[in-house]
């Protein structure tokens, strides 16, 4: 089962503590995910729902028929040349109409005609209401990218307003969402890690958020191991080039004035850098049994000198 239909088949088990939740729960399913549909087995319109979860369908069905008074007939759609399957539901009775007309896929005019101009439902001021209202357009419509792939949260919806309705009430509740269109469908979605946190969480999903903060924790400690390693690497790679340039400076000096050029204190360093030229600095001069300024002092003596000689056999070269 992928993540989204973990995160559905806990949201379906979460318990509806008031009878007006499942009553929202069902209008966001129906707005979210409910087409108008003439069946000639039954000679009349009704509601048809099409979903690749069957535990989502049995689930609306069983809420919609407590509700209202509706016949629901469920079918198993399978596609062999795409290999879905798909379950299919479709009500209809004598409440289809007020489903239709509490749900919002249907509007009355100002003479009091049906119009086909989906809205929002009333209803959804109190706190519990929108999240059964959300909870029930998610599991229409909604998915949740895996925890370990990134943080991606959607709900697909065919009306513009509809979607610019839902992103309004998610962004009252301080869990902005963007809009964005895809192949003609609305597209509700948050990519924040935070933001997904906190819509799952809204809709009841807590198992789910668990699993999405413990994956970003994982993430993150990844990362920081990663920038380490990085930093590490870097700055070994540094301070061996720093090394090879010194050795290369004391062999320039040895072999052109001798190692009596060089004061005691210049010779016991540029020793023991020859001897150890994978040390660090602070290695060095813990190996010298000096301080590791005093050690990057006597470097810089060295590589001056060093500079000055090629610099008088590049005069030399000159006058040649």
């Amino acid at each position: 089962m992928s993540f989204s239909g973990e995160v559905k088949t806990e949201l379906i088990e979460v318990r509806l503590r008031r009878n007006d939740d499942g009553v929202k729960l069902v209008a966001g399913f129906t707005l979210a995910g409910a087409s108008l549909k003439y069946s000639t087995s039954h000679r009349r319109w009704g509601l048809h729902f099409v979903s690749e979860n069957s535990a989502c369908i049995n689930f609306i069905a069983k809420l919609a028929c407590r509700a209202y008074d509706l016949e629901p007939e469920i079918s198993l759609n399978v596609h062999q040349r795409l290999r879905a399957r798909n379950t299919e539901l479709f009500l209809c009775g004598k409440d289809v109409d007020r489903l239709c007309l509490d749900s919002g896929l249907i509007s009355l005019d100002e003479n009091g005609e049906k119009t086909f101009t989906p809205r929002l439902p009333e209803g959804l001021e109190a706190e519990h209401a929108c999240r059964a209202f959300v909870r029930g357009v998610f599991l229409a419509c909604g998915t949740v990218s895996d925890p370990s792939s990134g943080c991606h949260a959607e709900l697909v919806l065919k009306n513009e307003q509809v979607a610019k309705g839902i992103a309004e009430l998610l962004a009252e509740r301080q869990i902005p969402p963007k809009i964005t269109t895809r192949r003609g469908l609305r597209v509700v979605y948050m990519k924040n890690g935070d933001t997904v946190e906190d819509f799952l969480t809204f809709m009841g999903a807590g198992e789910a958020m668990l699993a999405v903060r413990e994956q970003r924790m994982l993430r993150e400690v990844k990362n920081n191991s990663n920038r380490e390693v990085n930093c590490f690497s870097a700055n070994m790679e540094k301070a061996a080039k720093a090394s090879a340039a010194q050795v290369e400076d004391i062999r320039l000096i040895i072999s052109e004035l001798g190692p009596d050029a060089l004061s005691e204190g210049l010779y016991e360093v540029a020793y023991a850098r020859m001897g150890n030229p994978e040390l660090t600095l602070s290695e060095l001069a813990a190996a010298v049994g000096i301080g590791r300024s005093a050690v990057n002092y006597r470097l810089k003596r060295i590589a001056a000198i060093a500079a000055e000689i090629r610099k008088q056999n590049g005069r030399n070269a000159n006058t040649d």
